[in-house]
């Protein structure tokens, strides 16, 4: 298994980042963001972008778009604020999140949203 790309605390991106290793944000990151793999927004880490990853687990802060083809997991703490779009979306008690869920779920017959 590949070590993940740490963003360190003192470090800012501005722009895409794409990949498909682990990525763990420590400092900030603004843009996009694109991964095959696992997104981790550590306490200290500031995103501010459209997030498109397999599976994200918030204990910072995020700002934008997020969709996850796994997992989003909102940690206690954290402060999340836009749109997230995954099929199992998990909010701890302690979380802070303003915006819109989709589960992208397919609804039994005769059920309609």
């Amino acid at each position: 298994m590949a070590e993940p790309c740490i963003i360190g605390p003192g470090t800012v991106i501005n722009g895409r980042l794409t990949g498909d290793e682990e990525v763990i944000v420590e400092g900030r990151v603004e843009g996009t963001i694109e991964l095959n793999n696992h997104l981790l927004v550590e306490a200290s880490g500031r995103i501010t972008a459209d997030v498109a990853v397999v599976a994200v687990t918030v204990r910072g802060q995020l700002r934008g778009k997020v969709v996850a083809s796994e997992v989003v997991t909102l940690e206690p703490d954290c402060v999340v604020i836009g749109t997230l779009k995954a099929p199992r979306i998990i909010i701890e008690d302690g979380a802070r999140f303003k915006g819109d869920i989709d589960m992208d779920v397919t609804l039994p017959d005769g059920l309609q949203a």
